[in-house]
């Protein structure tokens, strides 16, 4: 990846946003200042329920590892994808392994929260907002990044999400648009209009014949949502994906990457992952998703072409999964888990994280992964890397994040 501009020059572009806002989408680029360098760009993906990682990066060489997965163990005579002498990616993830090659991916391990708790709804609440145990920090850690280098005039495509409710770590004083799942070709339009039937003109329901607030922020909205579908389907087909909810989701991210309008911010869930019964190994349900997964994030690489080395995909899940399987094909809520860093700009084709092996002794009561790494850690690195964003003492409250070496 090319040298990085501070952040005050990456965004300077941001102030013609507003200018350019009824313009028709080809021609927003060319009105920014000329031709600005284009803003990298950050997805995040959500793994909700909780991953197994270990039968995701898998230490085949560890016999304790075999010993206490009798059905869910994975060899190298099931397809394993050999990452280095220790450790493989599981066969369903193989479509990932040409980025580790190319050193654009780079898997930390033993990557979670120091908070105890093994509930998805604190833990996910706890990683999104970046503040464990803290019930009282309400925005999420994407939210304040975007509200500390906002400026006059960002731009409306600047944070997505690509799902009808915003995630929690979108949530906060800075405005990012939540993209319902039904806008598609079909029933987009029609869906908008229902929407500004809802909204109306505005006439009479503001103080001094002002519109309303709330009228007009939803009539932003729309607005909004309307550009963004000139966008997805105005773009050419740039390659093959899996016919996956998922999949189209990141095909329409691409897209806005692709069209250069200021996008910044994605994030993007991908459910499903609470695998305690027949979770399977080579087969079953995690072999399923990380299939999908694997083949949907190959396929938006290869669709963002050199635009990917200014892009950083982060795959990130709340906890992770019990060190032994249990008693139906599957695992249950752990503690460490870990996370895939794949762009330009990461130290890739090298395992991350401080390894302790999976004798008891090493795990958190006895039977989970141990955190070796604050996954707000990650966080940080991945800001200051991608944005050259030094996060303020307060970012992440009553924690100083140490320095990881993934960029």
């Amino acid at each position: 990846m090319t040298k990085r501009m501070n952040r005050r020059e990456l965004l300077r572009g941001a102030g013609a946003l507003t200018a350019a806002a009824h313009a028709p989408w080809p021609r927003v680029s060319s009105m920014l200042f000329g031709e600005p360098e284009p803003r990298p760009v950050l997805v995040t993906i959500f793994l909700r329920g909780g991953a197994d990682w270990l039968n995701m990066v898998v230490p085949f060489e560890d016999s304790t590892y075999r010993a206490v997965r009798p059905t869910l163990a994975l060899s190298e005579e099931d397809g394993l994808v050999p990452l280095d002498s220790h450790f493989a990616l599981h066969p369903s993830l193989a479509p990932l392994a040409p980025l580790y090659r190319e050193k654009q991916l780079a898997p930390v391990l033993c990557v979670g929260s120091p908070h105890p708790t093994r509930s998805h709804f604190d833990a996910q609440d706890f990683m999104e907002r970046a503040a464990p145990g803290l019930r009282n920090v309400t925005t999420g850690w994407l939210n304040r990044y975007l509200q500390a280098t906002r400026e006059e005039d960002s731009g409306g495509f600047r944070a997505l999400a690509m799902q009808g409710l915003l995630p929690r770590s979108l949530r906060g004083d800075f405005p990012a648009l939540a993209v319902p799942t039904n806008l598609d070709r079909r029933r987009g339009s029609k869906t908008l209009e229902e929407f500004e039937d809802l909204y109306g003109d505005g006439s009479g329901m503001g103080s001094g014949g002002e519109e309303a607030p709330v009228v007009a922020s939803g009539r932003q909205t729309i607005e909004t949502l309307r550009r963004f579908m000139e966008i997805v389907e105005g773009a050419k087909e740039r390659g093959s994906y899996p016919k996956s909810a998922f999949a189209e989701r990141l095909r329409w991210i691409a897209r806005v990457v692709q069209a250069d309008c200021g996008l910044e911010v994605v994030a993007v869930d991908y459910p499903g992952w609470d695998h305690h019964v027949s979770q399977g190994s080579t087969a079953g349900s995690q072999a399923r998703l990380l299939a999908d997964l694997s083949d949907s994030i190959a396929a938006f690489g290869k669709d963002l072409g050199p635009k990917l080395e200014r892009t950083l995909i982060l795959v990130m899940t709340e906890f992770g999964r019990t060190v032994a399987e249990n008693g139906n094909n599957g695992t249950d809520h752990g503690r460490g888990a870990g996370v895939f860093l794949i762009g330009g700009g990461v130290r890739g084709g090298r395992i991350h994280g401080d390894w302790k092996g999976l004798e008891k002794t090493n795990l958190i009561d006895g039977r989970d992964l141990p955190i070796t790494t604050d996954f707000r850690d990650v966080m940080a690195a991945s800001l200051e890397g991608l944005f050259d964003f030094d996060a303020p003492r307060d970012f992440f409250p009553g924690h100083k994040p140490g320095r990881l070496r993934l960029f």
